[in-house]
């Protein structure tokens, strides 16, 4: 069955009540809400046909922020004195459309190396085709690191980073900063986020030539954010072999393909719609899923079924053949939605899981498990990809290929080589 993407409703499939439970609203200070804006609240600001505002030109209704995020609301109120409409113009449509953003640096030849080097920086990011929406969180999370750094060892960031003899207290300074980034931050994902976005801006330093080192390279080992986090498991390849031979039917098997093989969430499996579904692509390339109707929350648009595809062409041809089938690919007659809860594809993989006897440090894994297998599997192609790239790094000068692959690669390129190498790696789990 051939079956191409048709036009619907943009529907909101945040969930702000995980995200209101998870946040530390009181640690945020007003470059963490402005960041929250821009990397949570604007995209649910087009996703949700309910809101009714253009994030590009005016703030969300108090009422609809309110009811998403009460805790958010209540800290910009008590902590800056502001309500959200007037924080939302000052700090995303003002920001927007500054030509000069404020570093909130002092003035001072090591100040003003500084902001000139940041400020390159992000024109070299927007001439590359960064949009805004992304560049904005990047350049709030890039300034607190700087502020923070400016007030513990003074606001001139290149100083010392040009003289090799000085890596060692360089990169103590760095951890200085990261260790008070540490205690604020309410996640290691939110950690590692800075890290990474820091990193990146010393990387392109020193790649041009301003630097001679990264006093960022390393610093996930020396904050511990490399260590595992042990109440993430996941499915090894012999776990997902051992389900996929134990998947005794079309709907078992298409869990095991979309769970694990497609990376997808639990709901976004469970809520599947043939008009999601392109089987046989234009342009001869891999089936795949779109998204782009504001039925994913974040991550890429399109997913590509670099495997599997097989299983979910016969299980639409299936649920076709039954009367008054409405496109979804787990239907339902009695759920409003017209699919199935993500609960009962939740029993539907515990009942596989408890018949293949797989089990993951003692316990019987969830939906969640096969995600992170995609995901693990996924940052193996990564590394594979960059050391492809490792004589071309070495003969531009550059110490880590990543920077090839993410600078001189086009997206389509980037994506091509990623794609080949995750469908080598998911080969055969499938047949």
């Amino acid at each position: 069955m051939t079956t191409d993407p048709t036009p619907t409703t943009r529907q909101t499939s945040a969930d702000p009540r995980a995200t209101e439970r998870s946040r530390s609203w009181s640690t945020m200070d007003r470059e963490d809400c402005a960041a929250f804006l821009d990397e949570v609240v604007v995209p649910e600001m087009l996703a949700d046909a309910a809101c009714s505002r253009d994030p590009d030109a005016e703030p969300p209704t108090y009422r609809w922020l309110n009811g998403r995020y009460p805790g958010f609301v209540k800290h910009l109120q008590r902590a800056f004195d502001e309500t959200p409409a007037d924080f939302y113009r000052t700090r995303v449509l003002d920001d927007a459309s500054e030509d000069a953003y404020d570093w909130e640096l002092p003035v001072g030849e090591g100040a003003d190396r500084t902001r000139s080097r940041l400020n390159a920086h992000l024109d070299e990011l927007e001439y590359r085709g960064h949009p805004e929406t992304t560049l904005r969180p990047y350049r709030a999370r890039l300034k607190k690191y700087v502020r923070l750094y400016a007030d513990l060892h003074g606001p001139d960031l290149l100083d010392g980073l040009g003289d090799e003899s000085r890596r060692a207290e360089e990169i103590d300074r760095a951890f200085a900063v990261c260790k008070v980034l540490d205690r604020t931050l309410g996640t290691p994902a939110a950690r590692r986020k800075y890290v990474e976005d820091v990193r990146r801006f010393y990387r392109e330093l020193a790649d041009a030539g301003y630097i001679a080192f990264n006093p960022m390279r390393r610093m996930e080992t020396r904050l511990g954010l490399d260590t595992p986090e042990w109440d993430n498991p996941s499915l090894s390849e012999a776990d997902v072999s051992t389900l996929w031979a134990a998947a005794d039917t079309n709907r078992e098997r298409l869990l095991v393909v979309g769970l694990c093989g497609w990376g997808l969430r639990p709901s976004e499996l469970a809520a599947l719609h043939v008009r999601q579904v392109v089987l046989d692509p234009p342009d001869d390339d891999y089936p795949y899923l779109d998204f782009r109707d504001g039925d994913r929350k974040n991550g890429p648009g399109t997913v590509s079924m670099l495997a599997g595809a097989a299983v979910l062409d016969a299980r639409l041809d299936r649920v076709a053949a039954d009367g008054g089938w409405a496109g979804h690919v787990f239907p339902s007659d009695t759920a409003a939605s017209g699919h199935v809860h993500v609960d009962t594809l939740r029993r539907w993989f515990a009942a596989l899981v408890g018949r293949a006897g797989v089990v993951v440090r003692g316990s019987a894994p969830t939906p969640k498990y096969g995600r992170r297998f995609w995901y693990s599997l996924y940052g193996e192609a990564v590394v594979e990809v960059a050391e492809r790239f490792t004589p071309v790094a070495e003969a531009q000068g550059s110490a880590d290929a990543s920077v090839v692959v993410e600078n001189y690669l086009s997206e389509a390129d980037r994506r091509m080589h990623l794609r080949a190498v995750m469908a080598d790696s998911l080969e055969g789990l499938f047949e």
